[in-house]
């Protein structure tokens, strides 16, 4: 998480949590805000990741920040994540595809030109599938590599350009500066979460 006060990163907290981020999240915000001696009330825009991603994880995020919104009565803008990692990672010579692990063998992804525009949908496919949609070298990044380098590298061969692990994860400085340049006018008033593909609590339900 992160504070943006006149348009300037004052503080952020970047941590990998696997478990409980729950009750984690309220009092980590706290902090924040008390280590730069804001208050709550004083926050004029709510920025949060809206997916795709853990579901879980997202369900969270944008539930706390719906909260904290209106309890403080402040605008919510959600920020797809696969467009915050790909805005990590500008200025960009070449194309950039965000990967990001979504379990079961599968990642979700996109593909942007050197400038950051979207040029593909939000899509959930199988790390070897890359290869229908990248046609040139293009900028890897995401917590995908981890898992399908390989893969990605067997089937683009030079095309495959690994990313640095610094941009494999979105931040949230980044999600702020996003919210901020793209203006409240901008966004729908209800963010809901991009799931890509349906949870497997849905599934179940549709098979049943």
């Amino acid at each position: 998480m992160a504070l943006i006060i006149d348009g300037v990163v004052e503080s952020e907290i970047n941590m990998v949590v696997k478990a409980g981020h729950a009750g984690r999240l309220l009092p980590m915000i706290d902090d924040l805000l008390r280590l730069n001696r804001i208050d709550r009330s004083d926050l004029g825009l709510i920025a949060v990741g809206s997916g795709p991603g853990s579901f879980t994880g997202i369900r969270i995020g944008i539930a706390t920040a719906k909260g904290l919104a209106r309890a403080i009565g402040c605008p919510l803008i959600g920020i797809p994540t696969l467009d915050a990692l790909t805005y990590g990672a500008l200025p960009a010579q070449i194309p950039i595809m965000p990967v990001i692990d979504a379990r079961k063998s599968e990642i979700f992804c996109a593909l942007y030109s050197p400038d950051g525009s979207l040029t593909t949908p939000y899509m959930n496919i199988h790390p070897h599938e890359v290869g229908d949609f990248v046609q040139d070298e293009t900028l890897f990044i995401g917590n995908g590599i981890g898992l399908y380098e390989d893969i990605f590298a067997s089937v683009l061969g030079s095309r495959f350009n690994k990313g640095p692990r610094n941009l494999w994860t979105p931040r949230a400085s980044v999600i702020g500066m996003m919210a901020l340049g793209r203006g409240v006018e901008d966004h729908p008033p209800e963010v809901n979460p991009i799931y890509v593909r349906p949870s497997d609590a849905t599934l179940l339900l549709q098979r049943r």
